[in-house]
């Protein structure tokens, strides 16, 4: 076996073994407990109390653009009551990087398909009146 018939034989192995692995573990990702809570969090239904929906208008924002913001925030399990019944209870805060931009936090309950905020914790307002 000449060197060009050993580099194609070993060329398509190379090629059936990336197939297999493509195969096996396809478009999987690396993602951490952390980010994948928050995606199951922002992907339900999102149901928002009148005090909440109050704050995000002092906040001058809307549902969708709530959503949007969270792929910036993080979930503090430090803080959270995740095992609490009937709902989960997760805090949510803006990741180091984005703190600054971002002056508040809140509570979500996670209840099977639906996320619950009844309170958005507004860190540095005059203006909201909401009670």
């Amino acid at each position: 076996m000449n060197f060009l018939k050993r580099l194609r034989f070993y060329g398509f192995g190379f090629g059936l073994g990336l197939l297999i692995v493509y195969a096996m573990f396809g478009t999987r990702s690396c993602v951490t407990p952390n980010e994948q809570k928050m995606q199951e969090l922002v992907f339900q239904h999102f149901t928002l109390s009148d005090k909440a929906q109050c704050k995000l208008k002092c906040l001058r924002k809307n549902e969708q653009l709530l959503k949007i913001e969270l792929r910036h925030f993080e979930v503090n399990y430090d803080a959270s009551s995740v095992r609490k019944e009937p709902c989960g209870e997760y805090f949510i805060q803006a990741k180091k990087d984005f703190a600054s931009r971002y002056n508040y936090n809140l509570v979500m309950y996670d209840c099977d398909t639906i996320t619950r905020i009844d309170d958005i914790n507004i860190i540095t307002s005059d203006t909201c009146t909401c009670q």
